[in-house]
């Protein structure tokens, strides 16, 4: 069975019911999430269908203070994450500025010296975003390292650094045949296919990260804008509250919350304030379109 075809498996794998995901083998049947449905009636209460006609257009922010994402190919008002690697050596990135950021993944497994000694090389070069050199570390890594899950998921990274998408699917698809439980490489491969605007293999990817890390937020995040896209609505929500219960900090968690009540039939403009002013005290990046649409009943 290729990767794409287990994956696509693992869709089937998790169900959503009542606001959870949940292993099969745990949740009764469901239907699969409803195809994206047309557009909503103009709501009739103080934001106006003008206001809300704006909203629509906005897209989630998958960071606390990066730009509004542009559509990924092949959706309607669906943000897809362009991603700016920064990492120090030894150490996977953490989103700080710009879109979400991905950097060197690491794993406590003991590497021959010969091969730590490539790991390091590749590591000081995604510290310093050379990612022409990384890739060609990680392949050397690959060659002498086989059955180095890290080796593969670090050359997926480069590669999508460099906009193989492909390719760097492909290399984090093996790395988690090699080690299924690392929840970065699941985030990364659901952010790759995300960008692809393959949604179905996006849900499953950040499904399992979510299986294998059900503690972190960002994975949720990612989760909900994908799920938002699908036109499943109600999850994105459950995502987004679940990422502000596990870090209240996470401005992007916030903004995306006031996108989702503003998108709301009638919008929910009081509960959109509340999580917007929460993004920007957290220092997310103003959205003039949001402003415009909660001056009115300020």
């Amino acid at each position: 069975m290729n990767h794409d075809a287990r994956l696509l498996f693992l869709v089937l794998a998790f169900a959503w019911d009542g606001g959870n995901f949940l292993d099969a083998q745990d949740a009764a049947p469901v239907s699969p999430p409803p195809a994206p449905p047309a557009a909503p009636a103009a709501p009739t209460n103080e934001a106006g269908a003008d206001a809300v006609k704006r909203v629509r257009n906005l897209g989630f922010r998958l960071n606390s203070k990066g730009p509004t994402v542009e559509p990924a190919p092949g959706t309607a008002d669906s943000p897809a994450a362009t991603a700016t690697a920064q990492g120090a050596p030894g150490e996977a990135a953490k989103p700080d500025e710009g879109n979400l950021q991905l950097g060197r993944v690491k794993e406590n497994v003991a590497l021959p010296p010969e091969v730590a000694a490539i790991a390091k090389e590749g590591a000081l070069a995604v510290a310093g975003q050379q990612w022409e050199k990384a890739r060609d570390l990680y392949l050397e890594m690959v060659k002498a390292a086989p059955d180095n899950a890290l080796a593969y998921a670090n050359l997926g990274v480069a590669e999508h650094q460099l906009g193989n998408l492909l390719a760097a699917a492909g290399n984090l698809a093996k790395s988690t045949e090699l080690n299924p439980h690392i929840a970065r490489n699941w985030q990364t491969l659901g952010l790759i296919y995300y960008e692809r605007g393959d949604l179905a293999l996006a849900l499953s990817c950040l499904t399992r990260a979510i299986h294998e890390n059900p503690g972190e937020a960002e994975s949720r995040i990612i989760l909900a804008a994908v799920a938002r896209d699908y036109g499943w609505p109600e999850a994105a929500l459950t995502e987004l509250q679940r990422a502000v219960e596990i870090d209240p900090k996470t401005a992007a968690a916030h903004y995306n919350l006031a996108v989702t009540y503003l998108e709301s039939d009638p919008p929910r403009i009081e509960l959109a304030r509340r999580h917007y002013y929460a993004a920007i005290d957290l220092g997310t990046a103003p959205s003039p379109e949001i402003e415009a649409i909660l001056k009115p009943s300020e």
